[in-house]
């Protein structure tokens, strides 16, 4: 069983008695939802097809949500590349087209690029960067898996959660072979706080989960804000607002407020266990993962 399969395991507490990751993989639906002075009105699913279209991020521009793409193949399998949704025609491209596969796509700052984790050949889970206009890709750093998450600090340094007996939240420049240890017991929502250069992150030693922040000038460590009960995905918009979702219901909380706030029930729409967010910059669209939505 290849190592991401551990992150499967303990994010998604799934069984599997299959011998390929992508098999592992939960059908999720990627929805897209416009927020009118501040409030989440009527959600559009973005996702094309049945299966994983998961991890979404906007490119800084806001343009294009790229997020993580289940693509079946020949031999009843399936392995994830990387696609890109265009915001403003409503179409769907794919950024690349690999024989491995590729998950968390991430813009990387000051570039037309993302950066992904690819299950490799040999199983080493790696950190590597696209380029979007040709799908060439190269890779970050030859001595950091296995990599499960991670976000960046600015254009030349990234948090990682890295798996092992405990997962962990190390930092590491690109210019430096030497990594950082930061936080042990992580989960796997890793975000930039668009308003200082903290890192945010889950910590898993408490309960409720917590999200915490990490200033890597200090090299302190705080807690931010409990979320829901198992709960352990979050985002945060350029306001400094934070986002999450419980059920069907998405939230939003300030770090002054003393409860998260309830700011939009999509039960209607068939939306169940929201789970992975992403806000644009300007704040006025979110994109969030669900269940796969079935037909009555």
């Amino acid at each position: 069983m290849i190592r991401f399969a551990a992150i499967i395991l303990a994010v998604f507490a799934v069984s599997m008695s299959v011998n390929t990751f992508a098999q592992a993989l939960p059908p999720t639906d990627l929805w897209l939802v416009q927020i009118d002075q501040g409030v989440p009105v009527t959600p559009s699913k973005i996702s094309t097809s049945d299966g994983y279209n998961n991890q979404p991020h906007f490119s800084a521009d806001g343009l294009f949500i790229y997020y993580t793409h289940e693509i079946p193949i020949d031999d009843g399998t399936a392995q994830t590349d990387i696609a890109a949704f265009n915001t403003k025609t409503s179409t769907t491209t794919m950024v690349n087209r690999t024989p491995q596969s590729e998950y968390s796509p991430t813009p990387i700052p000051g570039r037309e690029a993302v950066s992904v984790i690819q299950v490799e050949t040999d199983q080493k889970q790696r950190l590597w960067a696209i380029d979007v206009p040709t799908g060439k890709m190269e890779l970050l750093f030859a001595n950091m898996e296995p990599v499960g998450y991670h976000a960046w600090v600015n254009d030349h340094e990234v948090a990682m959660f890295i798996l092992g007996d405990t997962f962990t939240l190390q930092t590491a420049r690109l210019d430096n072979t030497e990594t950082k240890v930061i936080a042990r017991n992580i989960g796997r929502s890793i975000r930039k706080h668009p308003l200082s250069n903290e890192v945010l992150f889950v910590d898993k030693n408490h309960e409720p989960w917590q999200i915490a922040a990490f200033n890597p000038d200090t090299t302190s460590v705080t807690k931010v804000m409990p979320l829901f009960p198992n709960g352990e995905d979050f985002t945060i918009d350029e306001q400094g607002h934070y986002w999450t979702g419980n059920g069907s219901k998405l939230y939003m909380r300030s770090v002054n407020d003393t409860r998260w706030q309830l700011m939009a029930d999509f039960k209607a729409f068939g939306i169940r266990n929201i789970t992975r967010l992403a806000v644009n910059l300007n704040s006025n669209q979110i994109t969030l993962v669900s269940d796969l939505v079935v037909a009555d």
